[in-house]
């Protein structure tokens, strides 16, 4: 028995060592990371928009280059700062003066996710996309009841009386809820007239969807807030026929970043176990598949 539990530990210490050497081998080898080459260029938009500096660096990059006959930008995103989604917005709108520009819209392209893409020369959103949501949003907490209870009583010195509005110590006055409004309507007023502009809407639907309400992507076909319904590669198609691209399409994904070497060692290392574990569950969801039964 002893010498059957040496054999299996010694198995594991060969395979394992197999592994780490396949691994070193494939990293000594020139390292080809065509990832960010190709002819048509995609940038990802995820996640709530904060930072717009590394969307800013990709556009830089495709407009500085000669290789790219068009640009995807796949959006992805519930909204977020509204100075970030402006910027984004102009930089691609300055981009469509060069290449053309796809917007393919994903699960959600709502209020700063609408706003950016609006610089799109063609939208693509799925059925069930979310989007719209056209509208500003600014949300004060006000924890002044709380201070009395806990007999906390800030003092704030300030050289104005809107310099420290929405002080959440303190209630707010109706001079500081007054400025916020007019700060809000002014930023919507904005936003609400790229979006009439850009997709040429009409009064009446510009006033449906100036109550912040989302709707999918089906209505906002009808409601010609989005061009057509599709998929990410039925994007990819429009950018070729936009780009005039004759051959093959090739797809450089800007937002991602090369694997360093840990993430390749790792990669190299874990993706037999993976490629073997997947292989396991394919055959377990045949077994259980409720179709086979019919």
């Amino acid at each position: 028995m002893r010498n059957f539990l040496k054999g299996i530990f010694y198995f594991f210490v060969v395979l394992s060592l197999l592994m780490i050497a396949s691994s070193l081998y494939k990293l000594v080898e020139p390292a080809e990371d065509d990832s960010q080459t190709g002819n048509i260029a995609v940038i990802e938009i995820e996640d709530i928009i904060l930072d717009s500096l590394p969307v800013l660096d990709q556009i830089d990059k495709i407009r500085k280059s000669t290789e790219f006959k068009a640009v995807i930008v796949r959006v992805n995103s519930p909204g977020g700062a509204v100075g970030a989604a402006q910027e984004i917005f102009l930089a691609l709108k300055k981009l469509r003066e060069k290449i053309p520009v796809i917007v393919s819209m994903g699960d959600l392209a709502a209020s700063g996710g609408l706003y950016v893409s609006m610089a799109g020369h063609t939208i693509v959103a799925l059925p069930g996309t979310l989007t719209g949501s056209m509208g500003v949003l600014l949300e004060l907490t006000n924890l002044s009841r709380l201070m009395d209870r806990i007999y906390i009583d800030p003092v704030t010195i300030r050289s104005g009386d809107l310099k420290d509005a929405g002080n959440p110590t303190r209630p707010l006055d109706p001079k500081a809820k007054q400025y916020f409004q007019q700060l809000i309507d002014r930023n919507f007023e904005e936003f609400r007239d790229t979006v009439k502009t850009e997709r040429k809407l009409t009064d009446e639907v510009v006033k449906t969807l100036s109550d912040g309400r989302v709707i999918d992507g089906k209505q906002a076909v009808e409601w010609k807030l989005v061009d057509e319904l599709g998929t990410f590669e039925d994007a990819v198609d429009r950018a070729k026929e936009r780009g005039e691209i004759k051959g093959d399409v090739s797809l450089a994904w800007l937002s991602r970043k090369p694997k360093g070497l840990v993430e390749r060692v790792l990669h190299e290392s874990v993706a037999p176990i993976h490629q073997w574990m997947k292989s396991k569950t394919r055959i377990l969801e045949y077994r259980f598949d409720p179709h086979s039964l019919r």
